[in-house]
């Protein structure tokens, strides 16, 4: 990602997007321009009736005519009352509709990319591009339509009528455009990249205190909330300056306007005084040229804050549209799996590396029946989780083969996959919500009864008449109210409820005690035994219950056997539990 620096032209193509994107609005964008028009010819008709007044009624000695020109302005106030509330709501409406599907389509984006690369990305950042960023093109919409249409037919109306009254005045003023575009088309540059560079120090910032939030207690734990607080304050005062040196040259720009139209009016002003003194033009008239050409001064410093202001929407916007075409997309279709699905698991010469650098499953060879529970053990960092996103689909094999009922799943349909192999993973995620909708979460048609027995299996009875309301009652967001264990059990119902024919446990009991994970793994006996069961685990009393382990050692299968066996015939495996051993000969873990 660039972090919203454009690259020659990108800007040009990225506004011809944005702009494609709200032009599905047609209907209200077409409303819009056309109250904003509207609203200027309004504001125009009151200034030229200023004019009418000054040359006509005064000198006439009637009100009959000024009575006709109240009439006028006062239709024209009431078209002009009528023509500012439509067009606002219009703005509104075309504004918050683009921002709403440029959230919706970003968020279906990151939802349908692979896991494992969105988690490589810090999530601040990621909510930083997809809300912050976004709401930064807010202003998209009302600079296109209030000012380019609105400012921008004000100003050129005023133009007109100002060479109308006098065009050699107006004449001179114009001349000075193309420097203004100069000045405008240089300084452009400088604002966008200030402005891309605003953002990033903002997204950095959403990183940072996303980071601390679910950190806290470590944070507190090693006593480090000043020396974090100090870490915020660096990179806040890194985006204030950003944000101020964006501000400096948007202003710049502004003066420039101030500065350039400024000389022209003041130009102007000295020779139409001078053609009003040799009666080439009249009070009225030399008056009626300043009103409309004063009339173009502010929606020209519009227009040019504009520019600014489209720079840093420029910015945002690239950061929005990456996330959107954000290409490490999960594979979609596939050949679909056996129906039903038996559960045989095949791995043939399987290699992954997550570092090319550093070897870490380097030709893996197993084969699990139907039926079988397997519990695989390697030290920390040998390739349980690994291996488990591979039985799961969301890691591919660089090498070798994987397969479930003799279908490649590389080639097989993700879907069929997931839902045949259900993972567990040792820190699961639970949602804002009840615990019976955590449950539900992965099949959100189940019965009231199927949810109580799941939490049954699971152990989790007397969590639930704890908690007020009990399986409706409310967890806080991520579990925050509930217990390392408590968390993993309901995930682990949560994978009990959807039966899969593969249920794949990631170190899942790993934070219950091995009295308590027992009696779990006792009540769930008889549910295990119907399906195929990988259970990653570093307790030799949880790997003590099967009568098959696998040991992993340098991204190998070192041993495969009873743990009876194992801990007689393979010194790697001794070793990972050297300090579980004799706990274990006096009986505290035994065979399912």
């Amino acid at each position: 990602m660039t972090d919203g620096i454009l690259a020659p032209g990108a800007g040009r193509r990225l506004l011809l997007r944005i702009a494609r994107d709200a032009a599905i609005e047609r209907a209200r964008l077409g409303g819009a321009a056309a109250t904003l028009a509207t609203v200027a010819g309004a504001q125009l008709l009151l200034t030229w009736l200023v004019k009418e007044w000054l040359e006509g009624p005064l000198t006439g000695g009637s009100f009959l005519p000024v009575r006709g020109l109240l009439v006028k302005a006062a239709g024209a106030t009431l078209l002009l009352a009528t023509a500012v509330v439509l067009s606002r709501f219009l703005v509104a409406s075309v504004n918050q509709r683009l921002l709403e599907r440029l959230r919706d389509r970003a968020t279906r984006r990151v939802l349908a990319c692979r896991a494992l690369a969105v988690r490589d990305r810090p999530a601040g950042e990621l909510v930083s591009r997809v809300f912050a960023d976004a709401s930064s093109l807010s202003g998209f919409v009302e600079v296109l339509l209030k000012r380019l249409i609105g400012d921008g037919l004000d100003a050129v109306g005023s133009i007109a009528v100002a060479f109308f009254v006098e065009w050699r005045l107006a004449l001179a003023a114009v001349v000075l455009a193309p420097i203004l575009g100069l000045v405008l088309s240089r300084l452009g540059r400088v604002v966008r990249r200030k402005g891309g560079a605003a953002q990033r120090e903002l997204g950095g910032l959403h990183a940072v205190f996303g980071e601390q939030l679910a950190g806290l207690t470590t944070i507190q734990g090693y006593d480090a909330g000043e020396r974090e607080a100090g870490r915020f304050a660096a990179a806040n005062a890194a985006y204030r300056r950003s944000v101020l040196s964006a501000e400096l040259w948007s202003a710049a720009a502004l003066a420039s306007i101030f500065l350039v139209t400024g000389a022209g009016f003041l130009a102007a002003i000295a020779w139409g005084s001078r053609l009003a003194l040799a009666n080439e033009l009249t009070p009225a008239g030399l008056l009626a040229f300043c009103l409309f050409a004063a009339r173009t001064v502010e929606p020209v410093r519009r227009l040019a804050d504009v520019h600014a202001m489209l720079q840093r929407t420029l910015a945002a916007a690239s950061r929005v549209y990456e996330v959107i075409d954000f290409g490490f997309l999960e594979r979609q279709g596939g050949a679909p799996l056996p129906r039903p699905v038996r559960g045989s698991l095949a791995l043939h010469g399987v290699r992954f590396r997550h570092d090319p650098s550093r070897p870490l499953l380097e030709g893996i060879d197993l084969a699990v029946a139907p039926g079988e529970t397997v519990a695989v053990v390697a030290a920390s960092g040998g390739g349980k989780s690994t291996l488990a996103a591979l039985l799961a689909g969301f890691l591919a094999p660089d090498d070798g083969s994987l397969s479930l009922d003799g279908v490649d799943v590389r080639t097989a349909s993700l879907r069929d996959l997931r839902g045949a192999v259900r993972l567990v993973e040792q820190e699961p995620f639970l949602f804002r919500g009840t615990l019976a909708e955590n449950v539900l979460f992965g099949r959100p048609g189940a019965s009231r009864a199927e949810v109580v027995e799941a939490l049954r299996l699971c152990g989790l009875e007397s969590l639930v008449s704890a908690i007020p309301g009990g399986i409706d009652g409310s967890l806080l967001e991520a579990g925050r109210n509930l217990s390392g264990g408590q968390k993993q059990r309901i995930a682990l119902a949560r994978a009990v409820l959807t039966d899969p024919p593969v249920l794949v446990l990631d170190e899942a009991t790993s934070a219950l005690d091995s009295e308590t994970e027992g009696r779990l793994l006792d009540d769930l006996g008889p549910w295990l035994s119907r399906r195929t069961v990988i259970v990653m685990a570093h307790r030799l009393s949880t790997v003590a219950r099967y009568p098959r382990v696998v040991v992993l050692v340098g991204g190998r299968v070192a041993g495969d056997g009873p743990a009876s066996r194992l801990l007689d015939s393979c010194p790697p495996f001794r070793a990972l539990f050297a300090d579980q051993v004799e706990p274990v000969a006096n009986g505290a873990g035994s065979p399912v």
